[in-house]
């Protein structure tokens, strides 16, 4: 009985905690001071795999995107992360609840093509749109880096941050997040 409370809280422990998605060389890399700060002030796009587009810009408190009447809730995932995979149903209940107001998009640290995007949205049954291309990666340095997925960031209509989420995250806190967001 006590072998299976340790296994249980084990396994607790690493679905909260989510997935590390870094390497160590990239740990160390971070960890050095950069002597020539990049500027992520450059508008960009993300390729989304319903063939639409998200275009972004860096701002002080956030992100001017150009979905203007709606919340938007990025999601950021990989196709191994096993978190990741539990945390889609309640991210699709969310988007099909709100779909007047939110727009939730999952952006994949993976390199994805457009095939494999489709494959992971149909097998998981994801009702929101995927980011694949390379330039999720450019959104990521813009954030600072994303250390572990899941990981997701709410922004106001505007585009002003709202609030991040670092694992895996209880449905009721996240709609909760969104309703104050939405109304």
């Amino acid at each position: 009985m006590m072998n299976f409370k340790i296994f249980f809280i084990a396994i607790l422990i690493a679905i909260f905690a989510g997935c590390d998605s870094t390497s160590s060389s990239n740990q160390e890399q971070s960890s050095s001071p950069s002597v020539i700060q990049n500027d992520y002030s450059k508008p960009f796009t993300l390729k989304l795999n319903d063939g639409s587009e998200l275009k972004m810009q860096k701002k002080d408190n956030g992100y001017d995107i150009d979905i203007k009447d709606k919340a938007v809730f990025l999601n950021f995932f990989a196709t191994w992360c096993p978190p990741c995979k539990v945390e889609i149903p309640y991210l699709t209940t969310l988007q099909e609840k709100y779909q007047d107001k939110l727009q939730i998009i999952g952006i994949s640290i993976d390199e994805l093509s457009l095939e494999q995007a489709n494959e992971f949205k149909e097998l998981l049954n994801i009702n929101y749109p995927l980011a694949y291309s390379n330039a999720n990666q450019y959104l990521i340095s813009s954030l600072g880096g994303v250390i572990g997925i899941p990981f997701s960031i709410l922004y106001h209509p505007n585009g002003k941050f709202a609030a991040s989420y670092n694992g895996l995250v209880p449905i009721e806190m996240l709609e909760n997040d969104i309703k104050k967001v939405i109304e």
